[in-house]
This record gives C-alpha cells, structure tokens and sequence, in this order.
C-alpha cells in the first residue's frame, strides 16, 4: 500500500469514524493494519471501533499498547489510551495516561476532557494552569471549545459554579447555532398522525422475541445511564448500550413502504402488517444481540432517543418493556448544556433551543402514554436516587423480573460505559444531582423562558407528581 492510499483511506476512516458509521471506520482500520501493522493512527483508530463498537476493552488496549511502543511519546496514544480506561471504570490509570498526554503535550484539548472525567478536580490542580494557557494559544476552535468543556467542569468540582458556566457557555458559543426545531416538531407531528390511538390498539405488537428487548428512553441525561446500569446488575439483563438499530430499521421500512400514487402515511399504515413488523423486530434482535455485554434472556437498548420511535417498537413487539426516564426539566437542560456531545445534539449548544427540544419531546411523549398506556413505565430520576430500591422494585415487576439487590449497587457492576455520565455512574447511587440547576439559576433565564416560563415548568412537575 503506497503512502498515498494510506493516507486516503485514513481520511476516509476518520471520517466514518466521525459520523458514527463505526463499523465502515473499524473495516478501513483494519484494511490498513494488515499491510502495515505498525502505523499508529490506525492502531489508534482501531481501538477506539473497538471500545465504541464492539466493547471489546482487551482488545482496545492491545492495541493502544503497540501503538505506545511505535511511539511512546505520541500524546494522542497517550490520551486515547484515558479515553478507553475512562470507559472501563479504570480512572485512577486514566488520570495518569491523560496527565502524561498533558505533559506530552499542554494542547491536547481532549485529554483534559479524559482527566477531568476520570475525577473529581481540587483546588490547584496543575490542569487550571496548563489549560488556560494553551487557551491562550493558537488552536482550533473544536478544540478550544472541547478545552473550555474541561475547564468548566473542574471548576465545577470546585464549587465556582459562575466561572465553570463561563466556561461552559464558551465551549458551547463555539459551535454552530441549531436551527432545525421546526424539523423535529414536523417529526413529531407526523408520529402522532401514523400512531394513532386506534392504530395502537390495532398494531399489538407483532412478535415476542429471544432474548426480549428493554428499552430505555427519554431525554439525554435524564437518568438514563444510571437506570440501565442499575437493570444490568440483574443476572437475567444484560446491556447493549446506546443502539442506533431502531432508528435504522425505521427509516428503511418507511422509505421502502413508498407506492407511486399514494400519499406517504396511507402508504406506511398500509405497510404495516403484522408480518412485516414481526420481520422489523427479528432483524433488529439479531443485529444487536451480538452488541450485548454477556448472553441473557433480556437486552438493554438505552438509546434515549428512541422516544422517537415508540410507537413501532410496540407495534413490533408484543411484550418488551418500555422505560422511560424522566427528571425536572431545568436540570435536564443544564446537563445536556455543559455535556460536550460529540455528535447528533446539537439542539444542546444552546439554553433557547434546549429549551424548544423538550417541549417538543415532552408534547410527543404526552401522546404515547396517551395512546399506549400500558406499554410504558415512567420512571422519575429524583425517585429512583432517593429510593432506589422502591423504584427497583416497581421497575423489575413491570419488566417480570424478580427481585436482584445487586440492581441497587450499580458501582459494583462491570463493563464498558461510552456515555457522558460514565464516572457519576459508577459511583453509589446518591441525590447529589437533585435540584442541581439550582447552582446555576443566575445563568439560565434562556432555558426558562424557552420552556415556556415558571409557570410551564410548574405544571410539567405536577404532571410528575
């Protein structure tokens, strides 16, 4: 392979790798290693498909450690290597493998982001000097925005909570403002016009499966991550993490219901039938049992924005439990505001579009409980930290499963955690996140008011209690 077309299909990988066609990028990685075993950022790349995709941590450090004998001084090695330890719960070596990528290298934005992940920061702590003056320097702005995140969330470990907002909101203004929500509300309202109460009634769920699907749902950050950790300590659960395989699978069967002559939606209510959903849910049981973290009767998918497709999950099965997580809107929006999510959010740049997402997400959820309403489970974050093991108990009964103590001891449980919340949750259950919005309240009049006021707010909580 010439240095030409290595370098092309670097590109290439790295690209796929950005727009989460994970597989596509672990292919061209590999493609590459087999004509030269030693090149680093396929080495890199590699292990990172391999942590993302497969959960394969064993093999993602393999490869990180060939790569760190190519290049022992290489800070992104270095710094992936945090990223993949951040993952496994390892943070005691991820602090250390960002702390030297640090060294290696004062700019490398991203291992402050592992560092500041992998603890909690004190008073002093040499990353506040070594981060604001690489701020002072030239970077990109991913990568300044990235560092601001880091900072901002140190400062946070330190209780100044107007400085890490300052930091925050930089990080944040350096991306691109969202203009879709009018894209999302039409989402939304074509979903209310296909599921209708009396197609709900009609579409039952066309298949049991094995192993049978949990889903989670519901906004990003809301509790999501604690609730499938907790589920997966059941020896019946295991988890596949965030699974795009619903969102896929519903996009192509509504693409392929299409008839020339016939208005779209009487099309996929005609494409409906009990086969063709039955075949939906077999395909999506048999593309993702392979991503569980252990054999088991029962599958976690947390992808949060399933919510979108509730309405074909129940029509293609007949009996998977649906859970959907739900926390105080302003402490919802605040934690998708200071999580730098590296793709697929942009609506969280900003506190007035955060703000209009929710409202069009809670609106869409008002309907399936409407129409479905004994397919889902509610479950309310500020519940379940305050009495996890009531909550546990209702969860479990909804999902008929037994009871398992090991379900309140999340900390003790094992395995790959890709999401932004990967250090809180491996921590024992506290309700040190409650009310957290509080802290912030000087800064959120945005979120506020694009929620719809106190008022709103107000009465989203009594629709909760």
């Amino acid at each position: 392979m010439s240095p030409d077309d290595r370098a092309a299909l670097l590109s290439r990988a790295a690209q796929a790798f950005q727009s989460d066609r994970l597989g596509e990028a672990e292919a061209i990685y590999t493609r590459i290693l087999k004509s030269t075993p030693t090149n680093v950022k396929a080495l890199v790349g590699a292990a990172l498909c391999a942590s993302t995709l497969r959960r394969d941590a064993a093999r993602a450090l393999s490869l990180l450690d060939r790569a760190l004998q190519v290049s022992p001084r290489d800070a992104h090695v270095h710094q992936s290597r945090a990223a993949t330890l951040n993952m496994l719960g390892d943070f005691d070596g991820a602090v250390q493998a960002a702390r030297r990528a640090i060294d290696l290298n004062p700019a490398a934005a991203h291992a402050y982001v592992n560092l500041t992940d992998s603890m909690r920061v004190a008073p002093g702590d040499p990353l506040f000097a070594h981060g604001e003056a690489a701020l002072k320097g030239a970077m990109s702005d991913p990568d300044r925005s990235v560092l601001h995140f880091a900072l901002g969330k140190a400062w946070q470990d330190c209780g100044d909570h107007d400085r890490a907002f300052a930091h925050f909101c930089a990080g944040n203004d350096l991306k691109p403002a969202f203009t879709g929500l009018e894209t999302f509300a039409a989402v939304a309202d074509r979903q209310k016009a296909l599921f209708t109460a009396e197609t709900c009634t009609r579409l039952t769920g066309a298949a049991r499966t094995t192993p049978r699907p949990i889903f989670i749902v519901g906004m990003p950050r809301s509790g999501t991550t604690l609730l499938e950790r907790m589920l997966a300590a059941h020896p019946e659960v295991s988890t596949a993490g965030e699974r795009p395989e619903v969102n896929h699978l519903s996009s192509r069967f509504f693409d392929q219901a299409q008839r020339p002559g016939m208005p779209p939606d009487a099309a996929i209510r005609q494409a409906m039938t009990r086969d063709a959903l039955a075949d939906i849910a077999r395909a999506y049981v048999t593309q993702v049992t392979p991503c569980a973290d252990a054999p088991a009767p029962q599958i976690i998918d947390k992808m949060p924005t399933n919510f979108w497709n509730i309405g074909l999950i129940a029509a293609c099965f007949a009996d998977a439990p649906i859970l959907h997580m739900r926390r105080h809107p302003l402490d919802t929006g605040l934690s998708n505001y200071i999580a730098n999510f590296r793709t697929g959010l942009d609506y969280s740049n900003r506190l007035d579009t955060l703000g209009g997402y929710f409202r069009i997400y809670d609106e869409l959820m008002q309907h399936w409980t409407a129409v479905l309403p004994t397919r889902i489970l509610d479950v309310d974050y500020e519940k379940l930290v305050q009495d996890p093991q009531g909550q546990m108990r209702r969860i479990l009964t909804f999902c008929q499963l037994g009871w398992h103590d090991g379900c309140v001891h999340p900390e003790k449980t094992t395995g790959v955690i890709a999401t932004a919340s990967r250090f809180q949750a491996r921590q024992k259950i506290t309700t040190g996140s409650v009310h957290k919005w509080q802290r912030y309240a000087a800064h959120l009049s945005p979120l506020i008011d694009a929620l719809g006021g106190e008022d709103w707010i107000a009465s989203y909580e009594a629709r909760r209690a």
